[in-house]
């Protein structure tokens, strides 16, 4: 029986397994990707340029057409039959499924599947369960190509048989030409029909037509043949005519982008993988050139400026040997030791003590012989393969540190003793800056509240809107605009909760992420350096080129003696802050294999880390109570025990703490704890649709603030919040359909996905609101500035302070923000995850940005935040020109000239950060090779076999 339904089963499956239904899933499965991408680029250019080169567009689907159908009727006997079938198989479901996926990525995202990303993430991981979020939905969309290609398949396969059968008569040998296996009767029958003989009995006159005049017999018989001919003639022309006008268009088409981009289609494009890239700064060893900054009047001597105390001076040479000549002369700072200390590497390598002691150990000089000659044409090659940045030749930094600290600041530090005992940072995953807080008639809360039909249900979402960013509008000072009754304060909180609205220190609007991947906004946040636009975290693998906050604590400790350190440990509490141990402590509740931070995490050079790999440590003090949340890890309820150890232990030994915690839940996908708080639709769903990812996102916002107030909670819970300066920055933002065509942060330069909220919070402080367009790069100099004028440092530590300061790019946030100075603007470079593809340039003297592609082709992208703060209507161009030109129509010289300087500004960048870094691999992942992808982009696994 059962053998019975099988077979049953294989021979409706066989049946329904036609050619003519595998010839339509081939087509439809590569067309309609197409037409989404075409329609997607349709707006790339004028409407004319656009008819006029369609046929090169489609050109591709015209072979993809023919190409099938040679395909699906192949035929071949015994074992190849077998392997042919299978071929065609493994093919039909690679099309089939690229397809699904591209369509789905657009419905999920808005923009295109970039194939060679994606397959980096299906051999990871927690990459891998990123792909599978939308399984879902590209198996919906697979179900539906396979609807449409069986409805369509009849008409598709009919009408491509009949133009296959046209096209052999059309282009065969004629008739009269090859050689006839007919009979000759038959032949002559056939003849005399065609002349219009019916009957067998010729009468007189026709034997006076056949016999009589033979010329005009020949004309007669001849006339259809060349009618015939005509026509045939015709048909050919028909037929060769759109292939030699689509062959002409492709020769004269420009080649640049979005021509030949709008050309592609499945599965031509799952080779770009295989295709690098051309242009020069992306391809591997382009760091080794010194590249001259393109505004050589803005940096004459004429602008420069002397040193003075500390400050080093800014003198920018356009001579490269110049520069190489004042290296050689660097000398150790005093308060740096001879000793290697871990995150001063470009002071060692440059500085001539050291320099002389390398040269001896490692290249021999002075020695003869093979060995010798080989080490010192290593040491030539190699010579610019150190992280290296010198703040004096920086032609982009504007320092404010010759302007004096606000006046509000040195009031209170005079009236009171104002103490910086610990540094908290809070970096704030995916957190945009208009949910921090989220305030009434927003653009946000307007866009929420459209949903809502009903006035009832609209009051109700804006009650429960005014509750959802209650701890953010204390730390920032910033207003919510909602009406609604305070509720009391829990017990035992003292003062954050508490402070007037003249106390809580500053609070940044406009701030600006320098990266919307993760760990590369972490570099500016805790090292004040710039990253690598490279695809991932290619930084984890070489010294970053200025010290981490970590690096600068722990050559703190070095100017403590260990017994100094044991004394004062035992000492009261009261005594001297400054001369206490630091000590750097890293948590999140999340994988830190992820992209080699961990690797990152040493190198910034944190005393400890947790981790859900310290959480699920068998041997672990607090194992998980909640399950996991994403793809990544925990809820950051699970460090809750971890964060209340360190406080603890931070205050029985009597150390200084700095501790980075990362937040992780309002990460895609958005999923909160059960047992934390019940989910709200704070936009309507739709009759037909599911849950908004919006939606999803405000409720784990909802969720994050909760947990800031248990943060500060804990803080004051052991009586440290007093002392302790609270920095929040979010990493990058998220844009979601409601803000723009294309969603998430992939290769997506939206401004939601780079506003990010920024503050520094103290008690103790006045409250100060900066309107500018500053930089996670103002984190560290700010930090150094106020441990300085908080008196928050000893002797030894405020000299080491006091000179590192001036080393670093950003500006302090705690003087007056100067964002232009002769001619020169304060430049803000945002690198777009993954990294080597684009770019965001803005400027803090004008509210312009603009997108630029760097290491693939794609739209230049120009806003006026002024003008459009949301970015609703961006104006487009295929090139800078393009752009400069249509920008100088629309609005005028101004913006023409500016976009024109900030492509320029962005391209001499790309190349000085690889120089910094001293980085010569390529920018493009597609483009390294294997062993320069290990961890890179992935998840680390714990066996060999996890790769």
């Amino acid at each position: 029986m059962r053998s019975h339904i099988f077979r049953s089963v294989e021979s409706r499956l066989r049946q329904s397994w036609t050619a003519s239904f595998h010839y339509s899933l081939l087509v439809t499965a590569t067309l309609l990707p197409k037409l989404l991408h075409f329609y997607t680029h349709i707006t790339s250019l004028p409407y004319l340029l656009t008819v006029l080169y369609l046929l090169t567009f489609f050109a591709l689907d015209v072979l993809n057409a023919a190409s099938f159908w040679v395909l699906v009727h192949l035929n071949a006997r015994g074992a190849l039959s077998v392997l042919l079938g299978l071929c065609r198989t493994t093919f039909t479901t690679i099309i089939v499924g690229a397809s699904s996926v591209q369509i789905a990525f657009y419905f999920e995202t808005g923009g295109e599947i970039k194939w060679g990303a994606a397959g980096n993430f299906a051999h990871d991981p927690a990459g891998f369960k990123l792909l599978l979020s939308g399984g879902l939905q590209a198996l919906l969309v697979s179900i539906f190509i396979i609807v449409v290609a069986r409805v369509a398949s009849d008409p598709l396969y009919h009408g491509m048989e009949m133009l296959v059968s046209k096209l052999k008569k059309t282009f065969s040998t004629p008739a009269a030409v090859r050689p006839s296996t007919e009979p000759k009767e038959q032949t002559y029958e056939s003849t005399t029909a065609d002349i219009g003989y019916s009957d067998s009995r010729l009468s007189i006159d026709n034997v006076n037509l056949l016999f009589g005049d033979l010329e005009n017999l020949e004309v007669e018989v001849c006339t259809p043949k060349r009618v015939h001919n005509v026509s045939l003639r015709l048909y050919q022309l028909l037929f060769l005519a759109p292939v030699v006008i689509t062959l002409i268009l492709l020769a004269v088409r420009p080649p640049h982008f979005p021509y030949a981009h709008m050309s592609g289609s499945i599965p031509y494009t799952l080779f770009e993988m295989l295709s690098p890239y051309s242009q020069d700064m992306c391809q591997a060893g382009s760091s080794r050139d010194f590249i001259p900054f393109p505004f050589p009047d803005l940096i004459a001597p004429t602008f420069w400026e002397p040193p003075n105390g500390e400050f080093p001076g800014w003198m920018p040479n356009t001579n490269f040997s110049d520069v190489l000549k004042d290296q050689e002369n660097m000398q150790l700072p005093s308060w740096l030791p001879l000793e290697r200390v871990s995150g001063f590497d470009r002071w060692h390598h440059r500085s001539s003590q050291d320099r002389g002691r390398d040269s001896k150990e490692y290249y021999s000089e002075g020695m003869e012989g093979p060995v010798a000659e080989r080490n010192r044409r290593y040491r030539r090659r190699h010579r610019h393969k150190h992280a290296n940045y010198d703040p004096v030749q920086d032609p982009m930094r504007i320092s404010n540190l010759d302007g004096d600290i606000f006046p509000s600041i040195v009031n209170v530090l005079k009236e009171n003793k104002v103490t910086i005992k610990h540094v908290v940072i809070l970096s704030l995953e995916s957190t945009r800056k208009d949910v921090f807080p989220l305030k009434k008639e927003s653009h946000l809360h307007d866009l929420i509240m459209k949903t809502h039909g009903s006035a009832d249900t609209a009051a109700k979402v804006s009650s429960q809107l005014a509750a959802l960013t209650p701890n953010a509008e204390i730390l920032t000072g910033e207003s919510d605009g909602f009406d609604y009754l305070e509720e009391d304060s829990p017990s035992g909180i003292k003062t954050w909760r508490k402070l007037s609205q003249s106390k809580g220190g500053l609070n940044i609007v406009g701030a600006v992420t320098g990266s919307s991947s993760t760990f590369k906004s972490m570099l500016g946040s805790h090292c004040g350096v710039q990253p690598l636009p490279v695809d991932f975290t290619v930084e984890a693998g070489s010294p970053i080129y200025q010290p981490c906050l970590p690096s600068i604590l722990h050559l703190f400790n070095l100017n403590k003696t260990s017994s100094s350190m044991e004394r004062q440990s035992s000492m009261d509490q009261d005594l001297d802050v400054a001369s206490r141990p630091w000590k750097s402590v890293f948590v999140q509740s999340i994988t830190d294999q992820y992209d080699r931070q961990d690797e990152l995490n040493r190198r910034i050079a944190f005393d400890e880390v947790v981790s859900k790999e310290t959480i699920l440590d068998p041997m672990s003090k607090h194992p998980s109570t909640e399950p996991e949340v994403n793809y990544f890890g925990f809820p950051e309820s699970q460090v809750k025990p971890y964060l209340l150890d360190i406080f603890q232990s931070a205050k029985m030994n009597n150390e200084r703490l700095f501790l980075s915690h990362f937040t992780s839940t309002t990460h895609h996908p958005w999923g909160i704890p059960k047992a934390a708080m019940e989910t709200v639709d704070y936009l309507k769903k739709g009759k037909w649709r599911s849950e908004h990812a919006l939606n999803k996102y405000i409720n784990t916002i909802k969720y994050q603030d909760n947990w800031i107030g248990e943060v500060m909670d804990m803080l004051d819970q052991f009586d440290m919040a007093e002392e302790t300066l609270v920095v929040m920055v979010g990493d990058h933002g998220y844009a979601f359909e409601e803000d723009s065509n294309m969603h998430s942060t992939f290769e997506n330069g939206h401004i939601t996905n780079f506003r990010v909220p920024l503050l520094f919070h103290h008690p103790s402080l006045p409250r100060i609101q900066l309107a500018i367009n500053a930089t996670s790069l103002s984190i560290l100099p700010t930090i150094l500035d106020l441990l300085i004028a908080t008196s928050s440092l000893n002797t030894q530590d405020l000299e080491i302070a006091s000179n590192l300061i001036h080393q670093y790019e950003g500006q302090s946030l705690i003087r007056p923000f100067i964002p232009q100075r002769l001619g020169r603007q304060q430049w803000n470079i945002g690198v777009l995850n993954a990294g080597g593809a684009l770019l965001a340039v803005s400027s803090a003297a004008f509210p312009f940005r603009l997108v630029i592609p760097i290491c693939k082709p794609g739209v230049y992208r120009f806003t006026d935040t002024s003008r459009d703060p949301n970015e609703v209507s961006a104006v487009e161009g295929n090139s800078i020109s393009a752009l400069a030109k249509t920008l100088r129509r629309k609005f005028g010289n101004e913006e023409a000239v500016w976009v024109s300087e900030a492509e320029k500004i962005g391209k001499w960048w790309v190349l000085e950060q690889r120089r910094r870094w001293a980085y010569d691999g390529a920018a493009l992942q597609d483009d390294r090779r294997p062993d320069e992808m290990k961890g890179v982009g992935k998840t680390r696994g714990k066996h060999w076999w996890e790769t």
